[in-house]
Formats: structure tokens, C-alpha cells, sequence
């Protein structure tokens, strides 16, 4: 009685019903790849559609409940009361009447499943989706039977008759039955054997007027044994006997085939047999004139389209008229899913439903996430009675063939668990998830990256400085604005809220920017998105569920973030216009308005509608035709539309709860669909108008913004993260698009779009003032030398020359007293008009030498007279004495691979410096490329620092290069003391992320003391610059996550040295005493020269041999003179005792 009650309800329904208005139908389908199934075909509400019950999917997994095949989807039975899972059963058309309408139904019977042999009997009411077990059952529970039926519309009773299979006990029944499913009376005929000799399995059974045919199957005893032959039964009596027809044609040997009766023709197709070379499958018709039987079966000369493999067998088929549809089935390339439909009047091939996926497509799932990179889309997680995935699928749609293939998508690294419920929002090439339920019902408390070029996995883990780690949620909202990630609401183990978080990913810092207020009320199930209008950020959260109990919150918030500390939420509507108020729908932004898809009402109904909301501006809704997939007539199915995409001009929905989530074993939407739409003013990220459609930006752009142009430098791409800069060693060829090797001796750092000259690398260098070192007059003296060689030389050739040089120099003799003159003749000082040549030209020679003498005092004066005095001092010594307050220092940034503008102004900060951006500097490095050159003032340093001070740089892009240059006064006049640091990182990363790269410098205060000629002093301070330790890098990012980061940042440590230098540079003389010392050496240069003169004339005058001096003054005089002496000596007799030897050493001794 209760089932009649439902069913009269249900009817109820369908009177009250409107037309049934236009449906979107799916873009895809999932059907699993099943075999040994079977089907009927009904028509309900003027639409026909084939019913399949269950299957094998493999050896021991089986497909559940009842799939319902439309002409354009497929969906399956909602009901969580079914039959068990089972194979090779049989299934039989029934129907009946109820008041004024039909009631088409299907008997599902018999098979064998993970639990045995089954011999029950369901029936199933496809008006309202219900089964009921009936109170019939096979005799000897069995599979893989042959069995046919018929309805008696005369008396409205279903006649089943079912012959052989294989029980319990794997043995062949040898009977066969008939079924009247409304008395539930049971027939048995006679044994079958008695025609066939052994009992059948993989049979065919056909009803035609009281007559049932039995051919094709088999036995197996200690081979397999084909049964060709045909016999028939008059089922009018219970008592009469097998027949054994003879025939001119006999079947091939197949089995597991299918067979239908039309215009008194009995059609069998396909099916398999067992041979030498395995199981051989057919894609043959064969045919059977019932009216002229003897001349047996007949080939029809099917032919199958190329493009299907009708050769099967265990397949499942729906006999209507003409028409015989077939579903699944075994064939040489393994199960299949494929439908097709066969017209047996003309043979055609009819169609087959293109949405049906061949290839591998992901299960149906509920509560999962689907996201867009381009023209991908992502599936995530999800939830189907129980089972909980954690697989991640790809669907690559071709807007130009209007099809799509989903991927199995492996990503590398640990993995998030698997879960559903979770959050997830892409942006380029990154994918975050967040949350969600695991097994136990555990809410997650973890945030997953997944980078979709380097098809990566990696857990963000808030850093220790982080104010809060990740709380455990579940159905919270997502939104993703690199590197910024947001996420509001949702449900944790204390209920709902209304929490705003941000997560920095450059820092890895979670803030909760929002903490629910108690007027508040907390959501979760709801949309959301981040928009950005000039200067404002605003979150938009729309619709949701209050508690677990699903109550509804059907109000629109905004909450406006400009400014972090001051946040304030608004009510900006109070409930939908048309639209009925939901939970649990899908929803998707498209760069305009809010797509909501499907939903649910609980615990009363569900919908499948699909509205734009227009909640920025002025309010708007828009409907679209409803989604396929009728429960019963009129009625809404989609109940949970979770997976709904929008962009470009499409929607995408799949899946989803058909019942809505009021029970976790509801059955879902196979279904992928896609909602075209139109009047958009924009087109979504990546996509551009192009003739009135969306079409993807072309190769080599990408377009940022919904309501923007295609920008160059990426490849059809929705985000700049979409591009993988050129890694190091190659360029980006605008011509062919591609990242081409670096020519020889170029240069090519990540991300070059063109080859670089390899002097556009600098070096680490410095430059000091250089020590002090007295210059060497080599040079000079070697010139002085040569002049006053050459000097002499002339004077010698025109003193010899010219009688007036001689008389000249000789009245002016210097050295007239100092003439050896012959003896007996007077002197010049006694004798004034007397003059000598040799006088005036020595007196000629020392004059030569004194000025040469003075040019050399000269020389060295110039040379040699200033020196310096270089110490080491206490650094604290020396700046107490000195003021370096004012000093002036000058930061230099180059950088050949920078990627950014380089005339965006840097940040900078520092606490002990007042510092000023001076300019930036785009320097020329060859072929119109320019590097980019930062140049910073330090000026009037506050008190003099000490270690630790510095200077933080934050720039926007990434660099693959940083060179550092440090340069001021170094406190010697005119020079400076500079010092240049580089780093570069390893190929392949580049500077980009929060940590700083740290250049260290070392400052050693300099003081410079010059006294002037005349006792003036000069004073001068400064710093000598130099490295204090090699540069530290700091955050590395690899090409593929370079925009998961802000930019990156530089900071200068200035390390004061603990000593100092001064520097005292003084002259050795004073220009008077240097006047007084060449003065004072020109007496001695007279004399020398007067000695030279000496030393000549007598020589002259012993070569002369002309006796000069006094008489007996000469040596020789002298001589004779003691020699006479000690002759006169040796007559003396008192000396007579001297030896002959003492007498020599004598002689020796006066000689």
C-alpha cells in the first residue's frame, strides 16, 4: 500500500506539471565500461530512453543501481534501496495501468554477483525512480540463462520465460520456466536437454506466437561443445514437447550475443566463440525467416563504421520494433561503454550518443572542486557514497571542435589526503586548496599549492613568526590574488562563521584580517569573490547555509579590505529577486556576474536552474534553460551542481547529488555540461571578443583582466604565472616563440629575450686611493745627466774655438791663486796681466757644475721633498676627534637581468641614514639593451652607526643578477675609495621572495692631514670602503613560482671597522733652506774643481818634465836628498856593527 500511496503522489505531480520546457543536455557523459549486462527500452513522457542494470567493470567490481540512457545523457537511479550488484542476469519489460496513465516498468532477475548466484526478482519503476522486490524467484538460482518475454496488454500480464543458465553449484539447468510477474505463477516446461542433449549457457531465447526458438550457446564438459542447432517450443500447453528444426543454415558457432524479433524475422548479433587463438569476437547480423525456417540463418552483410567496434559480446541490448540498441560489452581492446542503435529494416547504423565518453573520465563525485588555468579545467577531491578521492583529473577543452578529453593528472611531491568539501581558487599556473572533510568526518586544518607547470604538490605551512596557524574548515570560500590568498566562512567543529583570512604566500604568514562579530552570521556553502574597483578591494560573499542542519542565509555581503585595519561589512541585499533561495549549488564568476547552478532546499527539493546574479551594480538576475536529468515530469534533478565553472562564453557543471546531499548514499550526475551564453560585455581571464564570441588569447599573450586587451610576451595564458621564463642559457625567439639556445659568447639570464654581451656582467672590483710612494727622478736624472753632458761638450768645443771664450773665461779665473806655475817664474796673484786658459776653462767647467748642481736640488726638491706618515688608530679615538656626521656615501644597484620597469621607483628603508633615491640609470649593455642601474644618496648620518646598521632595498620583479657597488670620499683629497660585491644565483632560480639578499661592507673612517709649504694645514675625512664578508643570497625562487612572490629585497650591512687610518703628509724642507743648502754647496763645487785643475797642470808639467814649485820642494830632490843621507851614514864607523840585512830594511824604510 505504501508504495501505491508514492505512486500516487508522484502522479499527482505529473497532472499539475507544466510543459516540460527546454533543457540543457550534458557535453559528456560518463558511463562505466560494463559487460555481461542486459537492457529494455521504455518511453515515458514521450521521450524513450534504455535502462541497464549493473555489470562487471572488471572480474570483480561491478557497476551499481540502474543507468538510465537518454538519446543525449545518462543518469542514474538516485535510490539508496536497489538490487545487489550482479552480472549476466536477465532483464524484461513490464507495464501497467494506474487510473488514466502507463506505468512503464523493468524486471531485473537472476545473474551472479560478488556474493554468488542470485535467483531474485526486482521490479523498478522508472516514473519515479523506486524498486520493489517482488515475491517470485528462479527455482534454481542461476546465470547466464537464455530467457525472452512479452506483455499480454489483454489481460496486463508479463509473461518472462527463462531456459538453462548455470546455478549455485556450477551445473547446468536443464529446465526452463515461465513467469507471470502480477500472479506470480510459475510455470515449468518441459526439459529443454531433450532437444539440445546438455544443458545451455550464453543461450538466446525468442518468443513468437506460443512459440519459443532456442539456439546459439553452449556446454562444457571436458571441452567446450557449441550448440548450431535450433529448436522451438508451443508454450500453449505445459506438456508439449521440444522440437529439433532442421535447416538448410545452420548459426555460427557464437555465443553471448544478442537476438530480436521484427517482422517475423529473428535477428542475432555479434557474440563470441573459443578458439586455438583465444576468444574470437563478431561484428556479423545474422537473420532467420521465421516463415521460411528450413533455409536457416543468414549473413545480412552488416557493416560496422570504422570509427565503432560493434565485434562483442556480454553486451547489453534493447530490442523496440525496428530498432535495437547496443550498450557495453567485451571486445578485443577490453570492456567498453559505447552505445549505438541499429536499424534492422535497412541494416543501418543509426547513431551513437557523442557525449559519451570512450576514453578514461573521472567517477562522479559530489562536493569536489573545479577549477580553470586557460582553457584546462581541474577536478579535485569529491565524495560518492562514501568514497572519498583524492584523484585529480584534466579537462582540455577545444572550443573550435567543441569537445573536450579529461587526463588523468599526476602531480609529483606528497600529496593532500583525499577529501571533499574543501576550497580551491586558481590563479595562472597555481591551484590552492584548502581544508575540507577527510574520513571520521575530520575537518582539515592544511593548505595545498599545486603548480600546474612543474605539476607539483606542496603543503604551505604558515612560517614560526606567522600570528595563526590554519584553522580546520571545511566548505569555506577561496579566492586567490598572487600572493595574496583569501578565504571566508565556512564550517569548523564549533559550526559556522565568518572569519576572514589572508595568507601571504611570499611570507608565509596567516592573518585573520575579520573575526566574526556576535550580530554576525556565520556561513558556510557560499560564494565568494574578490573584486578590485580602482583603489578598493571588495569581497562579495552571496548566499550559503547556516548550520548543519542547512538552514539558509540568503542575504549578498560585501566586505571592503582597502584598508586592513579598517574593515567594515555591508549588506548589500537582503534576498534574491526571483531566484528561489538554495544551498549547495554550484557557482562560478565570469568577469561580470555571479553564476549560480543548481542547489538544494532541505530536506524538500532540488533544483536545476542556472542563474547570473548581477551583484556589484545594479542588481540583476538572468535565467538560462534548466538542466537535463528529470527525476519524474517536471521535476528538478540537479540538486547539487558542485562543480560549476564559468568562463570565456561557457559554463561548465559536473556532477553532482541527483537527491540532493540528504543522504550521503545518493546517487550522482554522471554529466559534464556546458552552458553557452551570451551578452557579457567582457571575456574571462585569457580570453578576448573577437567577432562577438570569447576566443583564447593567441600564442605569446596573455590577458590579466576581465575586461582588458591581450598583452604580449605569453603564451595563450590567463595570468602572467602561465609563462615559464626562458630558463638561463637561452632567449625567448620572438619569431618562432620559443626559449632558443644562447649563441656563443652571449649572455642569457632567465627569462632574456634576446642574447646579451658578456660585458654586461660586472665584476667584483674595487678602488682605493693608492699609498704614497716619493716618485723616482731616474727619469729626471737621466735627462739632467744628458743635458749637462752635452752642455760640457759645447763648452769645450767653443772654448777651444773661440779666443774671445777663452779670454773671457780666463780674466775671470776663479782660480788664479791656484795655479802651479814653473819655477822661477812669477804667480798670477803677483802678476794681474797674466792669464791662464786652463783657469778660465775650469773656471768655465764650474760654473757648468753649479748650475747642474742647483737644477738637481731643484729636481730632488720637486721629488723627494714630501712624504707621509700612515698609522692605525683606534677607530673610537679617531672619530671623537673628528666630525663625520656630514659625510656623504653613494649605493649603486646593477642589475643586467632585471625584469621589470626600471624606471618604477624602489623601496627603502633604513633607521640610521637619511637616504634619497637619486635616479635610476638605464644603461646601454649592446643591441638597444639596457640594464638597470639604481643609484641612492646617503646623506648626514644621524650619529655615527655602528654594526648592524644598514639599508633595506625592496624591488618588484626578480633578477637573476644583483651587483653592489658602495663609493665615497676616501679622506685623501680627491680620491675615492669604492668597493663592488655581485652574486648570481645557480641556474634556474632567481632572486624573488621575502628573504633578503645581504651585502656586507666594511667602513674604516679615514683622516688625511697635508701641511702646505709654509706650514699651512689641510685637514680631510672619509671612510675606506671594502667587503666585510661575502654576499649572503637570500630567497630563491624557481622559474616556475616566481609569482608567487611580491619581488624581491636587498639589504646593505655597514660594518664599522674597529680601527682607523690617518694620514699626515709633510714636506722635508722649507724652500729658504733649500735656497741655503745649494748656496752652501758651491764652495765645495769650486774646490773640486780647483783640484781638477791642480791635478791637471801638474801632470802637464811632468809630462812637460818642467820643474815647478819651489827649489828642493820636488820629489825627486827630496829623495836624492835623504839617500845621500844614508850614504854618508854607512862611512861612519860606530854604524860599521850594523848587518848587511838591517842595512837593507834601512834603505827600504828612507826610500
Amino acid at each position: 500500500m505504501v508504495l501505491w500511496y508514492i505512486l500516487l503522489a508522484g502522479l499527482c505531480l505529473i497532472g499539475a506539471a507544466d510543459d516540460t520546457p527546454e533543457v540543457l543536455y550534458p557535453m559528456e557523459v560518463y558511463a562505466p565500461r560494463i559487460s555481461g549486462i542486459s537492457g529494455v527500452k521504455l518511453t515515458n513522457s514521450d521521450e524513450s530512453f534504455v535502462l541497464v542494470f549493473s555489470g562487471n567493470t572488471d572480474v570483480s567490481s561491478y557497476s551499481s543501481n540502474m543507468m538510465i540512457k537518454y538519446d543525449d545523457a545518462i543518469q542514474f537511479s538516485s535510490t539508496s534501496d536497489y538490487p545487489s550488484d550482479r552480472s549476466y542476469y536477465g532483464m524484461a519489460y513490464s507495464t501497467e495501468s494506474f487510473y488514466d496513465y502507463e506505468l512503464e516498468n523493468a524486471i531485473v532477475f537472476g545473474g551472479i554477483g560478488p556474493h554468488g548466484v542470485i535467483g531474485d526478482f526486482w521490479k523498478y519503476y522508472s516514473d519515479f525512480d523506486f524498486w520493489e522486490q517482488l515475491d517470485t524467484s528462479l527455482p534454481e538460482s542461476s546465470y547466464d540463462f537464455a530467457y525472452t518475454s512479452y506483455y499480454d496488454s489483454t489481460q496486463n500480464l508479463t509473461h518472462i520465460f527463462v531456459a538453462g543458465g548455470i546455478n549455485n553449484l556450477n551445473e547446468y539447468v536443464n529446465n526452463i520456466y515461465e513467469f507471470v510477474i502480477e500472479d506470480d505463477n510459475i510455470h515449468q516446461f518441459n526439459d529443454y536437454t531433450e532437444c539440445t542433449e546438455n544443458g545451455l549457457a550464453g543461450a538466446q531465447l525468442i518468443y513468437s506466437s506460443d512459440i519459443l526458438y532456442l539456439f546459439s550457446g553452449y556446454s562444457y564438459s571436458e571441452d567446450v561443445s557449441y550448440f548450431e542447432d535450433l529448436c522451438s517450443l508451443d508454450v500453449s500447453d505445459t506438456g508439449n514437447s521440444w522440437t529439433k528444426i532442421s535447416t538448410n543454415s545452420k548459426l555460427d558457432n557464437y555465443i553471448h550475443g544478442g537476438s530480436c524479433l521484427y517482422n517475423d524475422n529473428i535477428f542475432y548479433f555479434f557474440g563470441s566463440n573459443y578458439g586455438v587463438d583465444g576468444i574470437i569476437y563478431n561484428d556479423k547480423i545474422y537473420k532467420l525467416d521465421l516463415s521460411d525456417i528450413a533455409k536457416g540463418w543468414k549473413d545480412v552483410g552488416f557493416t560496422c563504421p570504422e570509427d565503432i567496434d560493434c565485434a562483442r559480446d556480454s553486451f547489453g541490448y534493447a530490442c523496440n520494433d525496428n530498432e535495437v540498441t547496443i550498450i557495453g560489452g567485451k571486445t578485443v581492446s577490453g570492456t567498453t561503454n559505447s552505445f549505438f542503435t541499429i536499424d534492422l529494416a535497412s541494416l543501418d547504423f543509426i547513431d551513437s550518443i557523442d557525449a559519451i565518453i570512450e576514453s578514461t573520465f573521472p567517477k562522479p563525485r559530489a562536493f569536489a572542486s573545479l577549477t580553470q588555468s586557460s582553457t584546462k579545467l581541474l577536478l579535485f577531491g569529491g565524495l560518492n557514497k562514501g568514497e572519498i578521492f583524492d584523484d585529480i583529473w584534466e579537462f582540455d577543452y577545444d572550443s573550435n571542435t567543441g569537445s573536450g578529453i579529461w587526463t588523468p593528472f599526476s602531480a609529483s611531491g606528497s600529496s593532500p589526503e583525499a577529501r571533499y568539501g574543501h576550497a580551491a581558487a586558481t590563479q595562472g599556473v597555481f591551484t590552492v586548496f584548502i581544508g575540507g572533510t577527510a574520513d571520521g568526518d575530520r575537518i582539515l586544518s592544511d593548505i595545498w599549492l599545486l603548480n600546474l607547470i612543474t605539476n607539483t604538490w606542496t603543503e604551505i605551512i604558515p612560517s614560526e613568526t606567522s600570528p595563526y596557524k590554519i584553522p580546520a574548515l571545511t566548505r569555506t570560500c577561496a579566492m586567490l590574488d598572487l600572493p595574496k590568498l583569501y578565504f571566508i566562512g565556512g564550517q569548523g567543529y564549533s559550526g559556522s562563521n565568518f572569519d576572514l583570512w589572508e595568507y601571504d604566500l611570499s611570507t608565509n604568514n596567516l592573518t585573520r584580517l575579520y573575526k566574526t562579530k556576535p550580530t554576525d552570521i556565520g556561513t558556510h556553502g557560499h560564494a565568494c569573490q574578490l573584486i578590485k574597483e580602482g583603489n578598493s578591494s571588495l569581497i562579495y560573499t552571496l548566499y550559503g547555509m547556516t548550520n548543519k542542519m542547512n538552514d539558509l542565509y540568503c542575504k549578498i555581503r560585501m566586505v571592503d579590505i582597502t584598508e586592513i585595519d579598517k574593515i567594515t561589512v555591508k549588506v548589500t541585499r537582503e534576498k534574491p529577486e526571483y531566484m528561489t533561495c538554495r544551498g549547495n549549488f554550484g557557482f562560478s564568476y565570469d568577469g561580470q556576474s555571479m553564476v549560480i547552478a543548481g542547489g538544494e532546499i532541505f530536506p524538500n527539493f532540488v533544483m536545476n536552474d542556472i542563474v547570473w546574479v548581477n551583484f556589484t551594480g545594479e542588481y540583476g538576475e538572468l535565467f538560462t534553460d534548466p538542466l537535463f536529468e528529470p527525476l519524474s515530469s517536471g521535476s528538478a534533478v540537479l540538486a547539487f551542481a558542485d562543480d560549476v565553472l564559468a568562463f570565456a562564453d561557457y559554463v561548465f557543471i559536473f556532477s553532482g547529488f541527483h537527491d540532493g546531499s540528504f543522504s550521503i548514499d545518493s546517487d550522482l550526475s554522471s554529466s559534464l555540461y556546458l552552458a553557452g551564453f551570451t551578452g557579457n560585455l567582457y571575456c574571462g581571464y585569457g580570453f578576448i571578443r573577437d567577432d562577438g564570441y570569447c576566443e583564447p588569447c593567441g600564442e605569446g599573450t596573455y590577458k590579466p583582466t576581465y575586461d582588458g586587451v591581450c598583452l604580449e610576451d605569453l603564451q595563450a595564458a590567463m595570468h602572467i604565472s602561465q609563462c615559464v621564463p626562458c630558463p638561463s642559457g637561452t632567449f625567448f625567439n620572438e619569431e618562432s616563440k620559443k626559449c632558443e639556445s644562447c649563441p656563443e659568447g652571449t649572455l642569457c639570464p632567465v627569462g632574456s629575450s634576446v642574447a646579451l654581451n658578456s660585458k654586461a656582467m660586472k665584476l667584483e672590483q674595487q678602488s682605493q686611493p693608492k699609498n704614497f710612494n716619493q716618485p723616482s727622478i731616474e727619469l729626471s736624472i737621466l735627462v739632467l745627466g744628458s743635458i749637462f753632458g752635452f752642455s760640457i761638450l759645447v763648452f769645450i768645443i767653443i772654448f777651444c774655438s773661440s779666443l774671445l771664450f777663452k779670454v773671457i773665461f780666463s780674466v775671470y779665473d776663479v782660480y788664479r791663486g791656484e795655479h802651479i806655475i814653473p819655477r822661477g817664474e812669477k804667480s798670477y796673484e803677483e802678476d794681474k796681466t797674466k792669464i791662464s786658459f786652463v783657469g778660465g776653462f775650469f773656471t768655465g767647467l764650474a760654473i757648468i757644475i753649479i748650475n747642474f748642481n742647483f737644477a738637481l736640488f731643484i729636481i730632488n726638491y720637486v721629488h723627494k721633498n714630501q712624504n707621509e706618515l700612515r698609522s692605525f688608530v683606534p677607530m673610537i679615538s679617531l672619530v671623537q676627534d673628528q666630525d663625520y656626521s656630514n659625510n656623504h656615501l653613494m649605493l649603486e644597484i646593477y642589475m643586467y637581468s632585471y625584469r621589470d620597469d626600471c624606471s618604477n621607483i624602489i623601496e627603502l628603508e633604513s633607521s640610521f641614514f637619511n637616504t634619497t633615491y637619486a635616479y635610476f640609470d638605464e644603461v646601454d649593455v649592446g643591441d638597444n639593451i639596457t640594464a638597470c642601474n639604481h643609484v641612492i644618496d646617503i646623506d648626514y648620518f644621524n650619529t655615527l652607526f655602528t654594526t648592524g646598521s644598514s639599508i633595506k632595498i625592496g624591488l618588484k620583479e626578480y633578477t637573476s643578477d644583483i651587483s653592489v657597488t658602495l663609493s665615497g670620499k676616501s679622506g685623501n683629497p680627491g680620491a675615492d675609495s669604492s668597493y663592488t660585491q655581485i652574486v648570481t644565483p645557480t641556474d634556474g632560480f632567481v632572486f624573488k621572495g621575502n628573504d633578503p639578499t645581504v651585502f656586507s661592507f666594511s667602513l674604516m673612517p679615514a683622516y688625511y692631514s697635508n701641511k702646505g709649504l709654509f706650514g699651512h694645514l689641510s685637514e680631510y675625512v672619509g671612510f675606506r670602503v671594502s667587503s666585510f664578508v661575502a654576499p649572503a643570497m637570500g630567497s630563491l625562487s624557481s622559474r616556475e613560482n616566481i609569482y608567487l612572490e611580491t619581488g624581491f629585497n636587498i639589504e646593505v650591512m655597514f660594518i664599522m671597522s674597529e680601527s682607523g687610518m690617518t694620514t699626515y703628509r709633510f714636506h722635508s724642507i722649507d724652500p729658504i733652506s733649500l735656497v741655503i743648502l745649494m748656496l752652501s754647496s758651491v764652495p765645495g763645487l769650486i774646490g773640486l774643481c780647483a783640484s781638477f785643475l791642480r791635478s791637471y797642470e801638474r801632470i802637464y808639467y811632468l809630462v812637460k818634465r818642467v820643474q815647478v814649485g819651489f827649489e828642493g820642494a820636488s820629489f825627486a830632490e827630496q829623495y836624492n836628498k835623504l839617500k845621500n843621507q844614508v850614504n854618508n851614514n854607512n862611512l861612519d864607523p860606530e854604524n860599521q856593527d850594523f848587518t848587511e840585512r838591517e842595512r837593507r830594511d834601512r834603505d827600504k824604510e828612507i826610500s
